[in-house]
């Protein structure tokens, strides 16, 4: 089972999840403008109690609540374009990326054209921190290159299964 979280604005019949050719998945839409930080983190800490996911999966501000998840839940992700640096909102603090020395499989797909985040910033903070990092010139926050994003989530999943 793969959860994904989406973007600021977004819900889940966004292009990101549907792309995901996984059968198991499971993305449900919250509103991150109406409801705090807390609110949305116990939220997630349910859904992921709920659906026991193998992998996390999000985009944009989703990326950001998956690599919380990850970091709190020990739980293998993806970040697609992740907002590392939120700022709509006073609660939300910048987050660091924990590096691969706790033994969790994160990967990230950052499409270097992106013209809504830092993306460089994000770049060099991913850079180290992932198992993976699969970087694309060009592109968009969107994600112009859904074929190649799934390919980054099969990839993670490949990894998951042989870590067994």
């Amino acid at each position: 089972m793969i959860l994904f979280f989406h973007g600021l604005d977004s819900d889940n019949q966004t292009t990101k999840f549907t792309a995901i050719s996984h059968p198991h998945k499971y993305c449900e839409t919250v509103d991150y403008r109406c409801s705090d930080r807390e609110d949305i983190s116990r939220h997630y800490d349910e859904l992921i109690t709920r659906y026991s996911p193998v992998l996390l999966v999000g985009h944009s501000l989703g990326g950001y609540w998956a690599l919380v998840k990850s970091q709190q839940h020990g739980l293998p992700c993806v970040l697609v374009n992740p907002q590392l640096y939120p700022s709509f909102r006073a609660d939300y603090s910048e987050l660091e990326i924990a590096g691969c020395d706790d033994g969790v499989l994160r990967f990230a797909y950052l499409e270097l054209g992106d013209e809504v985040l830092d993306i460089q910033r994000i770049r060099r903070a991913l850079d180290g921190g992932v198992a993976e990092l699969y970087c694309a010139d060009g592109g968009h926050h969107r994600v112009a290159d859904l074929a190649r994003m799934d390919s980054v989530v099969r990839a993670a999943l490949e990894r998951i299964q042989q870590q067994g």
